[in-house]
């Protein structure tokens, strides 16, 4: 049971790193002017 657990926070670790970088990313100044299109695409 121990081996899940560390599997489980392994996987909401880089969850969370993507979900940061996805946040980060809509949050920089490159994001300002660009259609939803250009966005979504990255």
């Amino acid at each position: 049971m121990q081996a899940s657990t560390s599997n489980q926070g392994m996987f909401w670790s880089q969850a969370r790193e993507l979900f940061e970088e996805k946040v980060s990313c809509l949050d920089s100044d490159n994001i300002c002017g660009l259609e939803y299109s250009q966005i979504e695409s990255k």
